[in-house]
């Protein structure tokens, strides 16, 4: 009588109070008048009509929006074990159970009312499906899809097992193990369920929720776990409840979830979630669902206007996964749903935005056309200018794209080096083509590519092939890439038919990109390239030196070209390197966004069959300055040791032959030991009425330390360069 007189209380609390501010706020009422009716087996029994009236006066004060989905449920749970405890009533209990699960598919017993009739009726329910969740049909182990049945039927005479109360049971918990053992997960969680069904035991419901976790039901198997947890120390079993519960939690954090926001305005719409209607008010919250592919529809109007709306989205593991509802026209809804499904594959911001364009879906192609223009200039009178021109087309929904590229590089130097080994001052020009493509096939992403470098002395021409295929839900990425490369080196002002040496080049470059979580990316990758062909520059001569000056100027690296005039021998030998060459890089890649900023860095450790070994670290701390401006900070460190024949002065002994040089030698001071360290800025400004225009503009001082050169001990450089771009669709 006290709960009745409470019940009633609440109710004509509830009517009393405004909409806006009942607003889910009965929940701790209605908790607390749950727990107070539902003690315990026998008084449910003794007098279930009474608990039946007390729980409508709940269900009526959870009207509306008046309690949480959780809580309602709880409702139709109690209402569903008094059902069954008390009014012996297994169907109607189901139909309880249902609405619970539908309204929470998380949603369990009461720890102390799980007797086998209601547990009974509870697992019934949960075979009609999670309703609510619109969960999709999970593969069965053969590879087929479906939800799991059982293969074998009891043929009614096995004998139980000592513990076993049925044979029924029984047979169909060693059917369960056996399923396991063969990794049949959907079966082995089928057979459980139906053991369970013959005789509720804990550890077999541990094995169903074991397997049922397995085979990708997680919210099935959250399910489980957690009466185990609730029901496991009551039985001595202490320990495996402990780990239920352990379970269950880790499970809560992995099941992905699914918010469904709708338009503003919308009147009459209804929402479907793998053809089961979403009550209005779970629109806008969490929906729990098991891993997988599923349908979003939703119809309605739009200020009196008709429309619809689907998209297909796919939920992994710790994803939170966001709908916004977008009502149009039949015909349209049908003319967008490429764009939909750009927007579903889409692995990056970047990639969605294209999908959609600047202003929306204008068309299935966006062009991008951009003008660059760099320059350098540093302390060895060297100084270079780059003009560039590049555009791309990309059809995001086609899966393709196109891109060409032309610049051209003006170049001249003065350098001590230079000048030392008798070459004036000089300038030359070159020329730089490039075009590329590619296309995607499924999961897999194929890209061609080609291009060109043309100066008056040298000519080189390449291409490349490769292919990125999308695992996992597009979580892991790898790609693997084959160049080809054919150069002539030759003399400026001679023939390359009088004078020219080829330099043929293979390349290989495998990587894998990780997608760590929303917003990690990590992409390692090693890179293998092998030359052929003698590389030696025609104009290099090495100054030689006698044995003993040659051990003197070891420790003066930084002379003057007259000091070395001075010392050297009268011979000019030509740089000659040696005429193969095997590169190695392994690097790691590294990005996390933040709420308004990026930071991203990379190290690439490298090695060569010349005893080159070099480091070089990279980081960009890229952040929002505004809506529109992007700006960062550089930072850029690079160690190297020197090829195995380098040597700040080469000796020439002398023989009965005459002078003997040796036989590898250059003056290359890239290929000596050094430390090099960049120091930059950059900035990105969008613009324009549909912010599709980009300027950016980037400045490094680089300075390097030459730590073993005859000429040059270090070099001061400015690099800076702007650029101007713009999409069109």
């Amino acid at each position: 009588m006290r709960f009745r007189f409470l019940a009633i209380l609440v109710t004509l609390l509830v009517a009393a109070a405004p909409l806006s501010v009942r607003a889910a706020s009965n929940d701790k009422e209605v908790t607390e008048l749950l727990t107070g009716t539902l003690t315990d087996e026998a008084s449910i029994a003794a007098n279930p009509d009474a608990a039946l009236e007390t729980l409508a006066f709940a269900k009526q004060a959870c009207e509306g929006a008046s309690c949480s989905p959780k809580v309602r449920a709880k409702v139709y749970i109690a209402i569903g074990t008094v059902l069954a405890i008390g009014k012996k009533k297994p169907g109607e209990a189901k139909e309880a159970f249902v609405l619970a699960l539908k309204e929470d598919p998380t949603a369990t017993l009461f720890p102390n009312l799980q007797g086998a009739d209601v547990q009974k009726a509870f697992d019934e329910a949960r075979k009609v499906g999670n309703a609510s969740t619109g969960t999709a049909q999970v593969p069965k182990a053969d590879g087929g899809a479906g939800t799991p049945k059982v293969r074998k039927e009891y043929p009614g005479n096995v004998k139980p097992a000592r513990g076993w109360k049925t044979g029924e049971g029984y047979f169909y918990y060693q059917e369960a193990v056996s399923a396991e053992g063969s990794r049949d997960w959907a079966d082995c969680a089928a057979y459980a369920q139906a053991s369970l069904t013959a005789e509720n035991r804990v550890t077999t419901r541990y094995l169903a929720a074991s397997c049922e976790e397995r085979a990708g039901l997680w919210i099935e198997a959250y399910g489980d776990y957690n009466i185990v947890a609730d029901t496991g120390q009551a039985t001595g079993l202490g320990n495996v409840a402990r780990q239920a519960r352990a379970k269950a939690e880790e499970l809560s954090q992995k099941i992905p979830k699914i918010i469904i926001r709708k338009p503003a305005k919308a009147t009459g719409l209804v929402v479907k979630l793998n053809n089961v209607v979403i009550e209005n008010e779970k629109l806008g919250g969490e929906i729990w669902v098991n891993p997988g592919q599923r349908t979003v529809f939703a119809k309605g109007r739009v200020d009196g206007v008709d429309g619809e709306f689907e998209q297909v989205v796919d939920v992994a593991e710790f994803e939170s996964v966001s709908v916004d509802i977008k009502l149009l026209p039949p015909g349209a809804r049908l003319k967008d749903a490429t764009v939909l499904k750009c927007m579903a594959e889409a692995k990056t911001p970047d990639e969605f935005a294209r999908c959609v364009g600047s202003g929306g879906n204008k068309g299935n192609l966006n062009y991008t056309v951009g003008f660059e223009l760099s320059g350098y200039h540093d302390s060895n009178f060297t100084d270079v200018v780059t003009p560039a021109l590049v555009g791309k087309v990309e059809s995001v929904t086609g899966g393709w794209g196109a891109n060409a590229s032309f610049l051209v590089d003006v170049v001249t130097t003065a350098s001590a080096d230079i000048i030392a080994n008798a070459s004036p001052r000089w300038t030359e020009v070159r020329y730089v083509p490039a075009i590329g493509g590619h296309k995607k096939i499924g999961d897999i992403d194929v890209s061609i590519g080609g291009g060109a470098s043309i100066e008056p002395d040298y000519v080189s021409a390449g291409g490349s092939i490769g292919a990125s295929i999308d695992l996992r839900q597009k979580t892991v990425t790898p790609a693997l890439n084959y160049g080809f490369g054919y150069d002539i080196s030759g003399r400026a002002g001679t023939s390359y038919s009088v004078f020219g040496r080829p330099i043929t080049r293979h390349s290989v470059d495998a990587s894998i990109t990780f997608v760590v979580d929303k917003a990690t990316f990590f992409t390692p990758s090693l890179t293998a390239v092998f030359e052929n062909g003698d590389s030696s520059k025609p104009y290099r001569y090495i100054p030689m030196f006698s044995e003993d000056l040659a051990q003197q100027i070891q420790g003066l690296p930084g002379l003057t070209p007259e000091a070395v005039n001075t010392y050297r021998l009268g011979i000019r030998p030509l740089e000659q390197l040696p005429l193969s060459r095997q590169r190695y890089a392994l690097a790691a890649r590294i990005a996390h966004r933040f709420s308004s900023s990026t930071i991203r860095a990379e190290e690439r450790v490298y090695a060569d069959s010349w005893g080159l070994i070099a480091s070089t670290t990279d980081a960009r701390f890229i952040f929002d300055a505004t809506k529109d401006l992007r700006a960062w900070p550089h930072l850029r460190l690079h160690v190297q040791d020197g090829v195995d024949f380098w040597k700040i002065a080469y000796i020439a002994e002398q023989t009965s032959k005459g002078l003997v040089v040796p036989f590898y030698r250059t003056g290359d001071r890239e290929l000596g030991p050094m430390v090099g360290l960049t120091l930059g800025a950059g900035a990105r400004l969008a613009f324009g009425k549909e912010k599709n225009w980009g300027l950016s503009a980037t400045f490094d001082f680089v300075y390097t330390r030459f730590l073993d050169h005859l000429y040059i001990l270090q070099r001061f450089g400015y690099f800076g360069a702007t650029n101007l771009a713009v999409e069109l669709d």
